[in-house]
């Protein structure tokens, strides 16, 4: 019988979020229930399977804020309860510490996952909003108090353990993709097309998309940019793309079926991503996933943890950031030449069959759990035991009348397992 985790997200759920939705759907050993403090227009979780603070009006907004400064009530507590959670898994670094009070009451250890702009912006731009200053001030005791944090990426590790985060309980878990979703069609249109699907904010790069698609067009007439996303930069984009006379369409925030489609039907795949001024940079990036599933290579950057996504020369080109002189003639390559079209087509599904499968590396983020919990049991059950032998001296038991074989503290535990654990090192050591 599968055993229930609070999955915590403060917005239930924004519509770029799919991979959380779908990563909780691939969890065979434990059932998850979602809990944020208010619902938003985007993906739909069932109301029978998660709980917001807010549950609409101005009571709820009230109630919102009274789960966010002071936690949530006795009331809440029991009702939460019912669902007899074993941990709280957070998605993001803010989310966690958001999280703390909650998974305290429970009395369950919290798992967080880090997952790019929450630990590659500078503290200034997290600043910037008053969740952001609240997250600063307890960020120092998320890292001390959190039982464990499971980064998207190698790069995610990296940034996250600069930021104070305690190396030695911060492991790299890859998120995956659904392999018999997101799969090569049985043909292909093959059209001249370059796709982009993503956000449309700086940290993406599509501005440098636009002009390098300028050289492309020029020697590639038939050519044309698919652009879906949406966002603060839609429209300076189309107004760059207009003023280059660049041949593009904008079709706006789409649905994955769409996406899917599109992936079908084009012949590159490229979101060049930069790091934005604010220090955000890209991740991981599961779409780059996505598309190789469905053997669509890649052009993108050297930015952040794109070269995990992306095996540079064998499933897609990578160029530095900003390159788009660079940019433009990676694309042209996979434009026009077949022969590479097809080894990086295939070379990409391989791949991410190998080691982006997300039943497997999900079945791997449950392992996780597994080890959390044991960590979490055997810690508690040594707390028994130190209370109950409290009025022992020192001297009887270094005399042999007493004898504690675990006397370590639960973060300890923690650690000693997650220096063993493979993701602690390298976690992508095996994928180049």
């Amino acid at each position: 019988m599968s055993e229930a985790i609070v999955i915590f997200r403060i917005q239930l759920l924004p519509r770029s979020e799919t991979f959380i939705v779908k990563q909780a759907e691939a969890m065979r050993r434990f059932e998850p229930y979602f809990v944020g403090w208010r619902r938003v227009v985007g993906l739909e979780v069932p109301k029978y399977k998660s709980w917001t603070a807010d549950d609409g009006g101005l009571r709820g907004k009230l109630r919102e804020l009274r789960f966010r400064y002071l936690g949530p009530t006795s009331s809440e507590i029991a009702r939460l309860r019912l669902q007899s959670p074993r941990l709280v898994y957070a998605h993001f670094a803010l989310d966690g510490y958001a999280a703390m009070e909650l998974a305290k009451q429970l009395g369950v250890p919290l798992v967080t996952a880090l997952h790019g702009y929450d630990v590659t912006m500078s503290d200034e731009a997290i600043g910037a909003t008053r969740l952001g200053r609240e997250y600063l001030k307890g960020r120092t005791r998320l890292q001390k108090e959190g039982a464990l944090f499971v980064a998207c990426s190698a790069y995610v590790r990296s940034r996250a353990i600069e930021r104070g985060y305690p190396a030695e309980r911060t492991i790299v878990r890859f998120i995956g993709v659904d392999i018999a979703r997101f799969e090569p069609p049985p043909t292909r249109r093959h059209e001249q097309v370059v796709l982009f699907v993503g956000r449309l904010v700086e940290k993406k790069g599509c501005k440098d998309l636009i002009e390098a698609m300028v050289e492309v067009q020029r020697r590639c007439a038939e050519a044309q940019l698919i652009v879906i996303g949406d966002g603060p930069l839609r429209a300076s984009c189309e107004a760059a793309a207009a003023t280059k006379r660049v041949r593009c369409r904008f079709l706006g925030a789409q649905s994955s079926a769409v996406v899917k489609d599109w992936m079908m039907r084009a012949t590159v795949f490229c979101v060049p991503s930069v790091v934005a001024t604010s220090g955000d940079a890209e991740g991981f990036g599961i779409v780059f996933i996505e598309a190789q599933a469905m053997g669509l290579p890649v052009v993108s950057t050297r930015s952040g943890g794109i070269p995990e996504a992306v095996d540079d020369g064998n499933t897609g080109l990578l160029v530095a950031e900003g390159d788009q002189r660079g940019l433009a003639e990676a694309i042209l390559v996979l434009l026009q030449n077949n022969e590479l079209w097809q080894r990086f087509s295939v070379a990409g599904r391989e791949r991410v069959v190998e080691h982006f499968n997300l039943e497997r590396q999900t079945q791997r983020l449950e392992d996780v759990f597994d080890e959390v919990l044991l960590s979490h049991k055997s810690f508690i059950e040594d707390d028994k035991i130190r209370s109950a032998v409290s009025s022992v001296s020192i001297s009887s038991a270094s005399n042999g009348s007493l004898k504690l074989t675990q006397n370590i503290s639960y973060s300890e535990s923690l650690s000693q397992w997650a220096a063993k654990c493979d993701g602690r090192s390298v976690d992508h050591e095996s994928l180049n």
